[in-house]
């Protein structure tokens, strides 16, 4: 009931939801022949409307995000590079985002774009740690096939020692990736994450909860920014990707807190 309650809540905030539940009340409005209200309820659909769709809002909301953890170079793949050379084990682990077991494709191919990404920073850092795993996650939600094999099978063929890849085929989550994991390695072991710079705090909390030491390694910045690129209004401009961006850093921002009680 309680977790019921919980998903009705969080689809009702997403601003898309209340954006078609308006412009509904607009049109029922209509049909029932009160202007007024139609147009008072149409002013406030506009007003909604332009504070989702500006760059702003969902602009620090997911600069919040993904700015959080910075990526994975310099110092701090310096020291890992020291724990694996000390025999200390280290897994880098490519949390799962979605693929299609399409048998006309090649495994890379299968992969939504996300996990492409996610799996191309997991192969670098990999890359560069002497000695560490590649952990590929996830299962599939129809057929047999699933994404943690489709990574696995994407990574061999970009030259990954198939010896050095783990896979975990069973989780649907992020919350049941981290239990897979230190039910496979232990507590205390050490996973470098892979995931989109969006999802890392959620990630990273997870993982910790669940008794690992995990280390970020952020992917798939959706939001970034060339310093040479002189001022374009159009940038500025209320858009349908603002919306989306919005509603990615509403669903991390909800996903957290609901994550934080419930996977323990």
């Amino acid at each position: 009931m309680f977790e019921s309650i919980a998903r009705l809540i969080f689809e009702l905030i997403q601003p898309t939801v209340q954006l078609v539940i308006l412009l509904l009340i607009v049109a029922g409005l209509l049909l029932a022949g009160r202007r007024r209200r139609a147009l008072q309820a149409l002013t406030v659909l506009f007003v909604l409307w332009l504070l989702y769709a500006n760059p702003f809002l969902s602009g620090v909301m997911v600069d919040r995000l993904q700015n959080r953890y910075p990526m994975l170079t310099g110092e701090a793949l310096t020291e890992l590079q020291t724990l694996a050379k000390s025999q200390e084990p280290i897994h880098v682990v490519v949390l799962g985002s979605g693929h299609t077991p399409d048998p006309r494709l090649e495994p890379a191919q299968m992969l939504s774009d996300e996990a492409v990404i996610r799996l191309v920073e997991g192969i670098r850092v990999h890359r560069q740690l002497p000695g560490s795993r590649l952990v590929t996650s996830a299962s599939v939600k129809y057929g047999n096939y699933t994404q943690a094999e489709a990574m696995r099978d994407a990574a061999v063929a970009l030259g990954v020692d198939p010896g050095s890849i783990h896979i975990q085929t069973d989780p649907t989550t992020t919350c049941e990736e981290a239990r897979a994991f230190v039910r496979d390695h232990g507590p205390g072991a050490r996973a470098v994450i892979a995931t989109s710079a969006t999802h890392m705090r959620r990630a990273m909390m997870l993982f910790e909860q669940q008794g690992a030491l995990p280390v970020a390694a952020p992917a798939s910045f959706i939001r970034k920014k060339n310093q040479n690129e002189p001022f374009r209004l159009i940038d500025w401009l209320p858009s349908l990707e603002n919306i989306e961006d919005l509603e990615r850093a509403i669903k991390e921002h909800t996903g957290y807190i609901w994550d934080k009680r419930q996977c323990r």
